[in-house]
């Protein structure tokens, strides 16, 4: 249990380290991703979307405990869990949904495929050998401090 709360603790001081041109679209990624299918919650992708965010924060956890509380280039496993929602949102775009929703759906499907690329191209170098981190300006001697 401790191996965990240090590794949720570590993860959480992450975002000082994040680069500064991935920031926005992590930014853009936790606003239409996490936040807004709480204000869609009526609609089933939505309420799956908020499921695979679970999935996702656990295997996310476990793969930065994995690579010795890093965030490598396999941080993004756990996005896998998006695909299923993703299916959702592509379907729901053109149903007789609430306007609004169909936009949301259409904007969370693109950002979804637009990251799975990512993720796929980020796991690919994993398996070719870049096991760096992916952050920058790490305090000297992190994680154990």
């Amino acid at each position: 249990m401790e191996q965990i709360l240090t590794a949720l603790s570590l993860m959480a001081q992450m975002g000082d380290y994040i680069p500064p041109h991935v920031a926005p679209w992590l930014t853009w990624m936790q606003v239409v991703l996490i936040l807004l299918p709480f204000l869609f919650v009526y609609y089933r992708a939505a309420r799956m979307m908020i499921l695979a965010q679970i999935v996702n924060f656990v295997i996310a956890t476990i793969v930065f405990m994995a690579e010795g509380n890093q965030v490598t280039r396999l941080f993004g496993l756990g996005h896998i869990a998006w695909v299923y929602p993703m299916i959702l949102f592509y379907r729901d775009i053109r149903s007789d949904h609430w306007k609004p929703y169909r936009v949301y759906a259409a904007i969370a499907a693109a950002t979804i495929a637009i990251s799975l690329v990512m993720d796929v191209r980020d796991t690919a170098l994993w398996i070719g050998g870049d096991r760096g981190t992916t952050l920058v300006g790490l305090p000297e001697g992190y994680p154990n401090q």
